[in-house]
């Protein structure tokens, strides 16, 4: 029951696996290697202007 509210609003394309993966592995792969190094430099940021260091 909740799928379908789920993907409501959310349009339908057919597209090849292939591009399929490729998409993904361009949003989620890079997204995996890019944003630990952010968040890493979020928190020493953090860190370091309430003075914890």
């Amino acid at each position: 029951m909740l799928i379908p509210l789920a993907l409501r609003g959310v349009t339908y394309r057919a597209i090849g696996a292939g591009k399929l993966l490729s998409r993904n592995l361009a949003i989620y792969g890079l997204g995996g290697l890019i944003a630990p190094f952010v968040g890493i430099k979020l928190v020493d940021l953090l860190v370091t202007a309430l003075g914890l260091a």
